[in-house]
């Protein structure tokens, strides 16, 4: 049995020990045990759904050559039965080396607690696919009715960040197969959400290998035409559009059509598009 101090075990579960609500019972020092790995199974709701070859042989490679530095997290479902709470790319490449046994921490804790943990933990550390980080955002907003602005500081990151990768959750079905098969990246997909046509700028990625910036460009020349051949440009706007400009700290025009018309908020990131839902709201 080896004693592990907390600082041992890295920042992300130490992180997960300091967010969790309801805070978990620690002592000063946690003890790691040696498990054997035919008695420790993977967690069925573990956000992470690919594990990258080459990543899984380089972490083989160095868990030959140093050991296993730091302890996985388990939790008992049953007599000499445990499930992975976080650390299932070591116990698969500890059961790949044919090793007997793994360290490993016993935390007790229910179903939600475990998975609350699970989700942190994946999303504290790097390669989650981005589909797979914005479904485990989502889960813990709607299973643990946390705000954006809450899981934006369990995960140190900023509100517009969660607040986009969620968005890529209203991707269509067919340019989130091709996010998958990383055929477009998330600056892709990011861009892709502000166009009209998503499916058609995605196709438009892959057959001409547009770059983020290319990406960007396009969807911007899309939405900057003018709003229909109906509306018109009017004088009568231009104090209107100046006042709306000076509160939204973006460029603004408005057209017009008969009694009605249009407004059109210009930005140039998703960080100021956040600040301007943020003013509306």
């Amino acid at each position: 049995m080896s004693t592990y101090d907390k600082r041992n075990l890295g920042k992300g579960l130490d992180s997960i020990f300091m967010d969790l609500t309801p805070p978990t019972s620690l002592e000063s020092n946690i003890v790691a045990v040696e498990i054997a790995l035919s008695l420790i199974s993977p967690n069925p709701k573990q956000p992470r759904k690919s594990f990258d070859d080459e990543s899984m042989k380089e972490l083989t490679e160095s868990i030959k050559r140093e050991g296993i530095l730091q302890p996985i997290l388990v939790r008992s479902v049953a007599q000499n039965e445990y499930q992975i709470i976080a650390g299932e790319r070591r116990w698969r490449a500890a059961t790949n080396l044919a090793l007997k046994t793994i360290p490993a921490i016993i935390l007790e804790c229910d179903d939600t607690t475990a998975l609350q943990l699970g989700l942190i933990e994946n999303l504290q550390r790097d390669g989650l696919a981005p589909l797979e980080e914005a479904t485990a955002i989502k889960a813990l907003m709607d299973d643990f009715d946390k705000t954006q602005e809450d899981v934006a500081t369990m995960l140190s990151k900023s509100r517009s960040y969660v607040s986009n990768m969620i968005r890529l959750l209203k991707l269509p079905e067919s340019v989130q197969s091709l996010l998958s098969a990383k055929k477009i990246s998330a600056g892709h997909a990011r861009a892709i959400l502000e166009s009209d046509n998503p499916e058609d700028i995605a196709r438009k990625i892959v057959q001409n290998n547009l770059s983020v910036r290319d990406t960007e460009a396009l969807v911007r020349h899309q939405r900057q035409s003018p709003v229909s051949g109906e509306y018109e440009r009017s004088s009568d706007f231009l104090i209107i559009e100046q006042s709306l400009s000076e509160f939204f700290q973006a460029r603004v025009k408005v057209y017009s059509k008969g009694i009605g018309g249009v407004v059109q908020i210009y930005f140039d990131d998703y960080n100021k598009l956040d600040d301007i839902v943020g003013k509306i709201s």
